[in-house]
């Protein structure tokens, strides 16, 4: 997590903190970006990809092609590295409920603002609704793709743990049919 964590540190001071999304996720969640930048957290993966398009804003498109790779493989590596601590599935399913709740609520307002809208049609509030729409439309697909991920790095740690108790990747003892002279035998009882 620490070289992540330098990653990213190096990659916001590329960025301004006053634009683009590097601005909007310090200002929507300062204590979560704090965290991620000191290497006690890790970011969604499309915290990361908007850092980057923020970087191709300033740097131009080749920064990011160089960044990029490396950005995914410590990204995965971090989130291993996380996803290994105690307790970890417990804060993952917390994380996804709450990322749950989240787009449920951004759906709603998707629909609120889009209603709203259409009874503006042209009236002063349009521009402002039609901006509120933007946001609602953005925070349910990220709050979808969060919880996507989520799901998938519970799915992982779920497997991983029937792999432990199952060395070779079986599901258990049980899972295929045994050999029909292995099978137990009850006296009096023809096997079939």
């Amino acid at each position: 997590m620490a070289e992540f964590a330098r990653f990213l540190r190096g990659l916001t001071r590329l960025l301004d903190e006053t634009a683009g999304w590097y601005a909007v996720f310090t200002l929507r969640d300062p204590e979560g970006m704090r965290a991620c930048l000191d290497g006690t957290d890790v970011p969604p993966w499309d915290v990361v990809e908007s850092l980057l398009h923020d970087l191709a804003g300033r740097r131009g498109e080749y920064a990011v092609r160089t960044a990029g790779p490396r950005a995914r493989r410590l990204h995965e590596e971090a989130v291993a590295a996380y996803d290994a601590r105690p307790g970890a599935p417990a804060r993952l399913g917390d994380r996804l409920d709450m990322m749950l709740r989240e787009r449920q609520y951004a759906a709603l307002r998707e629909r609120e603002l889009r209603a709203a809208l259409l009874a503006a049609a042209g009236g002063p509030d349009a521009a402002r609704l039609a901006d509120e729409l933007a946001w609602a439309r953005d925070d349910h697909v990220r709050s979808g793709a969060r919880a996507r991920e989520l799901q998938g790095r519970l799915d992982a740690l779920a497997s991983a743990a029937v792999s432990r108790r199952f060395p070779g990747g079986g599901t258990g003892p049980y899972e295929r049919e045994p050999d029909a002279g292995s099978a137990p035998r009850t006296s009096g009882t023809p096997v079939a």
